[in-house]
């Protein structure tokens, strides 16, 4: 029986122990959608709460301290607050008639430190930072993620995907929320922001969105607001240009787009029999990403096309 979330989900965790107490600090968390390496979108929340590598050997020895290692990464399946992400890119793109989301979608934290319940995650950063601090563990940026906490490495961050969801734990590091508001007004940041605000008018966390149906419609109605300024740029038929090996003659090649399949192949000019059309975005391909960009120049017919 096939999974409902069969995305997969990068993460890293550090561990340290002190006085018998177990600090875990998640770290590099990605959505993978699809087989792109693309980063397509963002999320902005609290802290990671109740994530665990539930399908990994040795996690659990890892988690209670056994092992001789103190730095774990694995594949897993996503936890219930990743789901509800996962469920409303899915939804988003479907509305836009984007067919499938495609890459990569980072998970950032205002802190790394692991911890479930609310009342306890500001009071257990805190004491992680002090004991990294003095110890010289690790640098703090492990626990405290810059792209969540300084305004050019969120403002950069945001500048390279096309949305950017974004919803807090009430009550909890309301300073840096509010800077991350104040910054989200940045005409690079301000459309693509996907949120669910409540009847309080707060920006409600994605674990809310299952329970409380009536947010998981108004972020999926935000995705879909914030995709169809894309979707509007992107030509609807004919073939895109998107890459380019920077040869000439015989020798050019270049990766184009079909408009209407949204489906990408190799083009050399004169060779159409050659084709062969496929979902993976060969554009952001590690071989073929630093071929140079085409301008997304568009055609009708490739047969005409002469270089």
């Amino acid at each position: 029986m096939p999974l409902k979330y069969p995305e997969k989900v990068f993460a890293r965790m550090i561990r340290f122990v002190k006085n018998d107490e177990i600090f875990l600090v998640r770290q590099d968390t990605a959505i993978q959608f699809g087989n792109s390496s693309r980063t397509i979108g963002m999320t902005i929340m609290t802290n990671p709460g109740s994530f665990k590598f539930r399908d990994s050997k040795e996690w659990e020895d890892f988690e209670k301290g056994y092992t001789s290692y103190n730095v774990f990464e694995a594949l897993d399946k996503p936890d219930l607050t990743m789901q509800n992400i996962i469920h409303i890119i899915r939804e988003g793109f479907k509305r836009t008639s984007l067919g499938e989301p495609n890459g990569v979608v980072r998970i950032f934290n205002i802190s790394n430190i692991v911890e479930s319940k609310k009342e306890n995650v500001e009071e257990k950063h805190q004491k992680a930072l002090q004991i990294i601090q003095k110890e010289e563990l690790f640098n703090v940026n492990h626990l405290i993620e810059p792209v969540a906490n300084d305004e050019y490495e969120f403002v950069n961050a945001c500048s390279k995907v096309d949305f950017i969801i974004m919803g807090f734990v009430d009550k909890v590091f309301q300073t840096q929320v509010l800077n991350l508001t104040a910054w989200s007004e940045n005409p690079v940041v301000k459309n693509k922001l996907v949120y669910a605000r409540d009847n309080s008018g707060r920006l409600s966390h994605p674990r809310r969105w299952r329970t409380e149906t009536y947010l998981m419609e108004k972020a999926i109605e935000r995705l879909v607001n914030v995709l169809n300024k894309d979707v509007k740029e992107i030509p609807k038929t004919g073939y895109t240009f998107l890459r380019w090996n920077g040869e000439y003659g015989r020798e050019a090649k270049f990766v184009v787009r079909n408009n209407e399949s949204n489906q990408q192949s190799i083009f050399i000019p004169g060779r159409v029999q050659d084709l062969v059309w496929t979902s993976v975005d060969l554009a952001n391909t590690p071989e073929l990403k630093d071929w140079s960009t085409f301008e997304n120049e568009t055609v009708d017919d490739l047969d005409e096309v002469a270089f």
